[in-house]
């Protein structure tokens, strides 16, 4: 009787399979680009959870669209700064946000808008970003 509630124990916690011959788990898919719907591995060894109650109204739900018209290279830049320097605002909630070069730095602007003031007081604004 031991022998049998520690051989359904182990199918219990392992199963009976092994990730690699279960036909049910569908291949991990190759990165192209962004993505941030994680279909870039194989989900069959945890849980994310319910995706389909993403709050749309959150401030990073408003960023992504304006984001994701950049680069994989320039979407890493202006994720890494977030926020326009001269409005405040969050880069990508008022579409693609711009790159302007400030004294050889790479500075993103939430629209073109704000280029002025920028290139005007670069100082003050560059401040804001190291704060």
């Amino acid at each position: 009787m031991p022998v049998l509630l520690a051989g359904l124990l182990a199918i219990g916690v392992y199963g009976c399979s092994s990730p690699e011959s279960d036909p049910v788990a569908s291949p991990a898919a190759p990165a192209s680009g962004i993505s941030d719907d994680h279909s870039d591995h194989d989900h069959s060894q945890h849980d994310h959870g319910d995706h389909t109650t993403v709050d749309v109204d959150s401030p990073m739900a408003k960023m992504m669209p304006g984001l994701k018209e950049l680069s994989p290279e320039d979407y890493k830049s202006a994720m890494a700064q977030h926020m326009c320097p001269v409005s405040g605002e969050m880069l990508g909630t008022m579409g693609a946000p711009e790159k302007v070069d400030v004294d050889g730095k790479s500075v993103w602007i939430c629209c073109d808008g704000c280029k002025d003031k920028l290139l005007a007081d670069p100082d003050k604004y560059l401040a804001k970003l190291n704060q």
